[in-house]
């Protein structure tokens, strides 16, 4: 039997917008949502298989940088429902990467006093998830936003 893969997330990057905010995260995930209704039964098929539609979302948590004009929390909230690219490279030592586009959405601001702050994001992906080929060698920790 063959050892199955044991895939684990970082050194990585999260890009939404055109910006690499992944320094600032610390969890991310692509959820899928599946809505199912059963199909119209015809002469031709009287059992038809159900009706399945599937969405998908991009959430996550990170440390919040209220105090950066150009971070992750501003950025969410000055593009509060806008549609923007995204691309998700889990990590360097794999060749995966996913990209798509997503609807931005304001996150929580602020938290426990004298404490490391994160918050949720959910971004809601529109159209398709697209699975590819990360390219991508990493050598040092990311530090861009």
């Amino acid at each position: 039997m063959t050892v199955p893969t044991d895939s684990r997330l970082g050194p990585g990057t999260l890009t939404v917008g055109g910006s690499d905010y992944g320094a600032q995260i610390s969890n991310v995930r692509l959820t899928p949502s599946n809505d199912s209704s059963d199909g119209t039964p015809t002469l031709g098929d009287p059992t038809p298989a159900p009706i399945l539609e599937t969405t998908w979302e991009l959430s996550g948590t990170a440390i919040q940088d209220f105090d950066d004009a150009s971070g992750f929390v501003e950025y969410a909230r000055a593009s509060n429902n806008t549609v923007v690219a995204f691309e998700w490279v889990p990590n360097s030592t794999g060749t995966v990467s996913y990209t798509g586009t997503c609807q931005i959405q304001a996150m929580e601001i602020g938290g426990d006093v004298a404490t490391q702050i994160t918050t949720d994001f959910t971004f809601p992906v529109v159209g398709d998830l697209v699975r590819g080929t990360n390219p991508v060698t990493f050598t040092t920790r990311s530090t861009a936003k």
